[in-house]
């Protein structure tokens, strides 16, 4: 980290694609266990050519050995019937796969899990969305938690409002739970759950066992995984994906079915809501987020343009190679070298934020230098207006606002940012001293930043978004949709600046000081939750007076795995146009 000024980090995949001949075939899993009248089990089956990969799940023929133990849909997904063993046999060509099958649990079936098994088909039916019943006032009388971040909340506006008419313990089958969803009778939001479906079964169960908040030896989920986690594949082809849910004995199953799938790039590649994944005839890449229970995966999709070769440019630096290597495996060809009055033009702009002078530009065009570009951008580094254009720009990330921080304040701010980088001086250094600055607002220095943010939520907030491109503020009411972040999280992050205060100076001018900190409250509980960076452990302030010093060394150590991709990726965005990551800031 020592010394960064700009990194960049591209990543590629490896794996490759076509339509393969004569090919072996791969089952997975290699054995089924369904343990419930509404368990389920994705079945993935690939063909295999030396690196080469494609899905057949929907083209292979399936039977089995014994019937009437389970069924197995087209898509590959199986269902328990009756308990008991059996073989499936997966068939395509000549060749074939048997698959031991067990079905138990359907004569005394374990109790159904409102948080694990409820909450998910609300979810993925959207009822606790925004748009719905989640939204702060929620929906005609019945408010969810966002996402089901709150399950007792959820589980008590079931029960306990309504006037018993949403979950009825005596009647289940008039509960508004099961009319609405399954649209029995009118509701806005349409039908949720089909009639007879698995869903609807559970529901059923859940409310006829006395709709309980919790069951006995009840695991918790810890994590999901996405199976292919990277997916190479042909325009047009598709990929069916199995999500796996894990508990915190190491046990798993299958949660495909009430997964949310989406995508950040549906141009290239979408996901219907049982996970089949469909590329379009845009070659690219996307990402696929998979949801589950406050928990996240990502596949990533890499569609290559077919047909498509160029002869590789020469690599003038450690991030062309990385370039060169992406655009390879996606078959685009880079774009043709612009022509030196362009280069001129951009390079003033980006560099030092004005155009040249005539003068400048007929010096530039005239020069039969080899090496002139180079030269330029050395030269550029070097003018004054560089580290003047880059202060405006980072005093503006910074809020140095005069109506809160005084004029002078912000002066003081801007001729602090603009020796830094006139001495160009690495972000590491510069951000630490920006976290841990003390003293007067007015002076040289960047302690003006302090004063514009009055909670330590509200700061916590803006160095997460602005020095590791997390935006946190999600974490606050609810866990974040798309992230792994919570509320302790975001509690956590906060505890690091309790301890910093504005103090009145003699002068009428302000200070601001560091003094003994103590941990936040959780949003939802009060509890107080531990200070802690994003995904560490709580830290340890038995050597630090000011909490900020420990988060400082935290986000600028060399293992950090937030602060230069944020970093880099603003840069980079500043000079092409678009960040490696979309927004920027997340």
């Amino acid at each position: 980290m020592a010394g960064l000024r700009i990194a960049a980090a591209v990543t590629g995949f490896v794996l490759s694609f076509s339509p393969a001949l004569a090919a072996e075939m791969q089952v997975s899993p290699a054995a089924i266990s369904l343990d419930r009248p509404e368990a389920s089990q994705q079945i993935l089956v690939t063909e295999m050519d030396g690196e080469r990969r494609r899905d057949i799940t929907r083209e292979a023929k399936y039977e089995f050995a014994a019937p009437n133990i389970a069924n197995i849909a087209a898509d590959g997904l199986l269902r328990p019937m009756a308990e008991g063993t059996t073989q499936l046999v997966v068939k395509f060509g000549d060749r074939s796969i048997n698959v031991p099958v067990t079905v138990t649990g359907l004569q005394h079936p374990v109790p159904v899990s409102f948080s694990f098994e409820v909450l998910p088909l609300l979810t993925k039916g959207r009822c606790n969305s925004g748009g719905c019943h989640g939204k702060a006032e929620g929906q005609n009388g019945f408010k969810l938690s966002l996402f089901g971040f709150d399950a007792q909340a959820d589980h008590d506006a079931l029960l306990k409002e309504g006037k018993g008419r949403r979950v009825s313990l005596t009647d289940p089958k008039t509960s508004l739970l099961l009319l609405k969803g399954t649209a029995t009778v009118p509701h806005g939001g349409g039908r949720k759950i089909d009639p007879g479906s698995a869903g609807e079964h559970r529901l059923r169960r859940w409310i006829e066992a006395g709709a309980d908040f919790s069951v006995p030896n009840e695991r918790q989920i810890v994590g999901i995984e996405v199976e292919p986690a990277q997916v190479v594949i042909a325009a047009s082809g598709s990929q069916q994906l199995r999500v796996t849910a894990i508990d915190d004995a190491g046990g798993k199953r299958c949660a495909t079915v009430e997964a949310d799938y989406i995508s950040n790039a549906p141009h290239i590649a979408e996901t219907n809501s049982r996970g089949l994944l469909q590329a379009s005839d845009v070659p690219g890449e996307a990402a696929i987020l998979v949801r589950y229970l406050g928990h996240v995966a990502v596949c990533r999709v890499v569609m290559p343009r077919p047909g498509s070769t160029f002869t590789r440019p020469v690599e003038n630096n450690f991030i062309d190679k990385h370039v060169w290597d992406k655009l390879t495996r996606l078959g685009i060809p880079p774009s043709e070298l612009i022509d030196d009055a362009t280069f001129l033009r951009r390079a003033f702009l980006d560099v030092i934020g004005t155009l040249p002078t005539a003068a400048e530009a007929r010096a530039f065009l005239a020069d039969g230098s080899p090496d002139k570009r180079a030269k330029l951008v050395d030269a550029l580094l070097a003018r004054p207006e560089y580290a003047e254009y880059w202060a405006m720009k980072w005093s503006d990330l910074l809020k140095a606002d005069k109506l809160k921080i005084t004029p002078q304040g912000t002066v003081g701010l801007t001729r602090w940012l603009r020796k830094q980088f006139a001495a160009n001086r690495p972000y590491d250094e510069m951000v630490r001293e920006i976290l841990t600055i003390q003293g007067p607002t007015q002076s040289e220095s960047p302690a003006a930043f302090f004063k514009t943010l009055d909670t330590p939520e509200v700061t916590s907030r803006a160095v997460s978004q602005l020095f590791l491109g997390v935006r946190i503020e999600c974490a606050q009411c609810h866990h974040h949709p798309s992230e792994r972040w919570s509320q302790d999280d975001y509690a956590g992050l906060a505890g690091f600046f309790s301890g910093i205060t504005v103090k009145k100076l003699p002068d009428n001018t302000d200070a601001i000081v560091a003094r003994a900190g103590t941990d936040h409250k959780h949003p939802r509980t009060s509890e107080l939750v531990p200070a802690r960076a994003l995904g560490a452990k709580p830290a340890d302030f038995a050597n630090v007076a000011d909490r900020r010093v420990a988060l400082a060394s935290w986000m600028t150590a060399a293992d950090n795995q937030f602060f230069a991709k944020a970093i880099a990726n603003r840069l980079w965005s500043h000079y092409f146009g678009r960040g490696l990551v979309e927004p920027i800031d997340d």
